[in-house]
């Protein structure tokens, strides 16, 4: 059974003050699996695989913490929102996501402008980044777009929206997850350019009752910026027609998913069932 009513639950409600704590143990925790990584292996901080494996093991420590205190009755497919979207919130989610790429390179050029990355972060970057051979191709593309996106959204949108959305209405429980996601980048141009995707994504999860469509616009947010990398090509210059065209395909797309949310049948059931 994925849910029981109420009264008969015998785990401890979680808060958005413990939700926030859990936050911070993920961020510590992938903070030190990185360090321990560097003093074993010098230069694996850089390193995109590491990273991703550091992220990977800081969250499943927090998530299995989460499941035992405040879930032990409830299925981890449940937890994490794992449920089958329709055909067309997935198609609705991937444009999204793509649609909010472009509006996001347009601020980063902005901000570059505005506030200059410090040398030595500006070469991190670029290290990350660096595509010299197939097999860094294939790793940049794997981890950006497709792992780091899974994860992120497993967390936020599963391990801290379930739990949180038993005991609070949908809409602050949105705002709270991007919030901690938001904050827990420790970086305020990091914090400007995910604070608008990230209450996206987490709407997208409110709308839709699952996690998937959520991976998806995430995978596609990333995706037009990372899949020109990838193959040695330029990415899509933020033009100002640009800006208004996907500017106006996002809010299209949003307007879509709401209407879908409302008159899906499987999106009221993934809601039903999650408590939405």
């Amino acid at each position: 059974m994925d849910s029981l009513p109420p009264s008969e639950r015998k785990d401890r409600p979680l808060s958005f003050a413990a939700a926030a704590l859990w936050t911070l143990l993920a961020l510590f925790l992938y903070v030190f699996f990185l360090g321990m990584t560097e003093a074993a292996r010098e230069g694996a901080v850089p390193d995109l695989v590491s990273r991703t494996a550091c992220q990977a093991l800081a969250y499943s420590i927090v998530f299995f913490g989460i499941l035992r205190l405040h879930e032990p009755e409830t299925s981890i497919r449940h937890v994490l929102a794992l449920r089958a979207p329709s055909a067309l919130a997935v198609i609705l989610a991937l444009t999204v996501g793509a649609a909010m790429s472009l509006p996001s390179e347009w601020l980063g050029q902005v901000l570059d402008a505005k506030l200059p990355r410090p040398p030595e972060e500006q070469q991190e970057l670029d290290s990350l980044l660096a595509v010299t051979t197939v097999g860094k191709r294939v790793t940049l593309f794997v981890t950006l777009v497709v792992l780091a996106p899974i994860f992120d959204e497993l967390f936020f949108r599963g391990v801290l929206f379930t739990p949180l959305k038993r005991t609070q209405r949908a809409e602050t429980v949105i705002v709270a997850t991007a919030a901690f996601e938001t904050l827990g980048s420790l970086n305020s141009r990091a914090m400007l350019m995910l604070l608008v995707a990230t209450l996206v994504f987490a709407w997208i999860r409110g709308l839709t009752g699952s996690v998937i469509p959520s991976i998806l616009a995430r995978m596609a947010y990333y995706g037009v910026a990372i899949v020109p990398i990838c193959l040695g090509r330029d990415g899509l210059r933020p033009t100002p027609v640009l800006l208004a065209v996907s500017g106006g395909v996002g809010v299209v797309g949003l307007v879509g998913l709401s209407l879908l949310g409302r008159r899906d049948a499987r999106s009221r059931e993934a809601r039903e069932l999650s408590g939405d």
